[in-house]
């Protein structure tokens, strides 16, 4: 397929959910009105959705406790406890969220 045809594509589809989405019907009624199947509007709103979102470094993880020490905050999350003092670096901070966020 060309660069053009995907292009014609997604906008096709793009009206269609966009029509879809202010129709007030459920997936399965409209598709059943537009004679299309279910999972084609699924792959689409899902597509279309995941483009217009900021893409996500990372996850969410759960915290345990949040504590606050005289001169920073301290997090613990599951055994890791992490300190952070006023007048930290922010880049070792990012860093280390990133990591963590690895292996949790």
């Amino acid at each position: 397929m060309t660069k053009e045809a995907r292009q014609e594509l997604r906008e096709l589809w793009a009206e269609r959910v966009q029509d879809f989405l202010t129709s007030g019907l459920s997936q399965r009624a409209w598709c059943r009105e537009q004679g299309l199947r279910p999972n084609q509007l699924g792959y689409w709103l899902r597509k279309l959705e995941a483009e217009t979102k900021p893409a996500q470094s990372g996850r969410w993880v759960r915290l345990d406790s949040v504590g606050h020490s005289g001169s920073g905050v301290v997090l613990r999350i599951g055994t890791v406890v992490l300190e952070i003092q006023r007048g930290f670096d922010q880049e070792v901070l990012v860093d280390v969220i990133r990591s963590l966020i690895g292996i949790c």
